[in-house]
């Protein structure tokens, strides 16, 4: 029999449910074979309940660690409800869960509670009586989306929508802040999408007018040498560079391949650039905004400045083609693949989309994009390969299935096996916006209205990061960004180190103060009943009780008396039981000094700035 000590305990690395099985670690269960040593004799059986799962609560860890990379928060009842039914049972209850919500819908409807203010305060009575015509702005998407995201509960399709949100990027840092529904409708798509076909992904990504506004292929015209007219060429560069195969050639694993002098090759030319762009000509607008659904053409001259204002435009149905104003001639593609002369605008689309979507590059690429948006920064080349895999093949022969590239992410070993913890190559910064919205989902944030309508202005300019907010089309932060110090000289990437600045550090401290401290947890901007956001002269008077946002603490204000014991939830509701002995003793000690009414929110507060919640693993 192999006797081990109890400070040679291994941790447990899959949930019940897990399809694949672990013969060299022991825990919960595992232990045909081996008997346990320990100074404790006041049980008989209390050595193999260390093992045997009965006396660790290694599962409810497992559990909150994983919902750390598959929700934007989770409570504590949903960690014990992964824990009771495994993960693998949880992800199916997911991917079976259709769209709950329609963010363009509540932007709508949050624009209708506003108007009549905002018509009011700004004096827009005649353009409203005459069609209806004002656009809500971007912040009207903004509050929609943080209502849905805290309101519903479709954990793995929000956190999957807001991951692509990081890939397929438009922003509002653009024209596009003047049309908040063609936004929301935008992220809708992404949304949808979550599980299906990247296939289908890509397709609706390049048609819809938010994308077509923001990297310039809307009204994209064809070639005129006599004007020496040329098609805009920034999508045609992004779809590739940014949206599927990346800027070399990969192997399945993620590494770069080489020629024979050991560079690096590239996956596409200037050349191949120019033939892409005369793929997405000829796309425009659904029409106008006041008249979209009784407009019926455009001018008989294409002007590439003709209503390219986002605030008249319908900007959440997809671009409609003008054959007539397509490039029609053949067009060569990657990989020896050239488009016929003479086809409709959207076959050629269709063509281009099936090159990329086909291209070697894209399993790998878009793989190690997710991987580090959702489990960890330096995923290893074979965890890489795993995934690519399973986007060429699904294991029924389908390529692209998204449902099952983000089953492979989220259950492979390398993201749930504890060992990994502790290797200096595993884990990530905790991106800003997902501990605002762990901090609110992890305690049931609400009020009385039901309205959690959060601008979220404040925090967005602190932290550098809001939602469809980047400021550019290569993201808050770049996939193979390397802060200064050990990290870059191990040759290691930190993408969100990109926006942990000196000044954004100390303000998300600051933020986390305000939170549970000063009890102020989302903006004043949350359902003003008598009042719009920026208006002229607005006071926080005006804003209704109703409206404002308290978390619910029934819980750990009942472990308020035992600091210990307090401290213990709060690491597996937000580390999945990752603080150190010396983080806990901090907390601790620092509670004992302070009365029981105040503990709560100190332990908050000290347990949202620890480093241990900071780098997620």
């Amino acid at each position: 029999m192999e006797k081990i000590s109890m400070m040679m305990m291994l941790c447990m690395a899959y949930l019940s449910g897990h399809s694949q099985a672990y013969n060299d670690y022991v825990g919960a269960g595992h232990i045909e074979g081996v008997t346990v040593s320990t100074s404790h004799n006041s049980t008989p059986t209390h050595g193999d309940e260390t093992i045997n799962g009965n006396g660790l609560k290694l599962d409810e860890y497992a559990a909150s660690r994983f919902l750390g990379y598959a929700s934007l928060g989770a409570d504590y009842e949903t960690i014990i409800q992964v824990r009771d039914t495994g993960i693998s049972e949880w992800l199916d209850a997911q991917f079976q869960t259709p769209p709950a919500v329609s963010f363009t819908d509540k932007t709508w409807e949050i624009w209708e509670h506003f108007k009549p203010l905002y018509i009011q305060k700004w004096g827009y009575n005649n353009v409203v009586n005459a069609g209806d015509a004002v656009i809500p702005y971007w912040f009207y998407f903004k509050m929609a989306w943080w209502h849905h995201i805290m309101t519903s509960d479709d954990h793995l399709r929000q956190r999957i929508a807001h991951a692509y949100s990081q890939i397929f990027v438009i922003s509002e840092k653009s024209n596009l802040q003047l049309n908040g529904p063609g936004m929301a409708s935008y992220y809708d798509m992404l949304y949808q999408n979550a599980f299906g076909n990247f296939r289908d992904l890509l397709y609706d990504v390049s048609l819809h007018p938010c994308m077509g506004m923001y990297l310039s292929h809307m009204n994209n015209p064809k070639s005129d040498a006599t004007n020496n007219i040329h098609p805009d060429e920034n999508y045609a560069r992004e779809i590739m560079q940014l949206f599927s195969i990346g800027l070399f050639e990969l192997n399945q694993d993620g590494t770069r391949k080489l020629d024979a002098q050991g560079n690096p090759i590239p996956t596409y030319t200037n050349d191949d650039i120019k033939e892409y762009a005369k793929i997405f000509t000829g796309l425009a607008p659904a029409g106008y905004y006041w008249a979209w659904q009784d407009y019926s053409g455009y001018p008989t001259e294409w002007d590439n400045e003709y209503n390219f204002n986002p605030a008249t435009l319908n900007m959440w149905d997809a671009m409609i083609p003008f054959d007539n104003w397509h490039e029609s001639g053949a067009k060569h593609l990657l990989n020896g693949q050239t488009v016929p002369a003479g086809q409709t605008t959207l076959q050629d689309i269709n063509d281009a989309i099936d090159n990329l979507f086909n291209h070697p590059n894209v399993g790998p690429f878009i793989g190690k994009l997710l991987i580090q948006r959702l489990v960890k920064s330096n995923p290893s080349p074979a965890y890489v390969s795993r995934v690519a895999a399973k986007f060429n093949d699904n294991g029924s022969g389908t390529r692209g299935d998204m449902e099952a590239v983000i089953r492979a992410i989220l259950t492979d070993a390398e993201a749930l096996d504890c060992s990994w913890m502790n290797d200096p190559h595993s884990g990530k910064l905790r991106e800003p916006l997902l501990r605002y919205t762990q901090a609110m989902r992890a305690f049931n944030a609400s009020n009385q209205s039901g309205k959690m309508w959060n601008w979220g202005y404040q925090f967005d300019d602190a932290v550098s990061q809001g939602i469809l907010a980047s400021p550019s089309v290569f993201n808050f932060y770049l996939p193979e960004y390397q802060p200064n110090g050990g990290i870059a000289d191990n040759d290691l990437f930190a993408p969100e180190f990109q926006i942990h600045t000196a000044a954004t550090s100390v303000n998300f401290i600051n933020l986390v103060h305000e939170w549970f401290i000063d009890g102020y947890f989302m903006e004043v901007s949350t359902v003003a009943s008598s009042t719009v956001m920026n208006a002229p002269g607005y006071e926080i008077s005006d804003f209704k009780a109703v409206d404002f946002v308290t978390l619910d603490l029934t819980d750990e204000e009942a472990l308020a008396n035992d600091p210990a014991t307090l401290v213990d939830r709060l690491d597996l509701i937000l580390t999945g039981g990752l603080f150190s002995e010396n983080t806990k003793n901090t907390i601790i000690n620092s509670l004992n000094q302070i009365p029981q009414n105040e503990r709560v929110k100190a332990a908050l507060f000290l347990a949202f700035i620890s480093p241990e919640y900071s780098v997620q693993k």
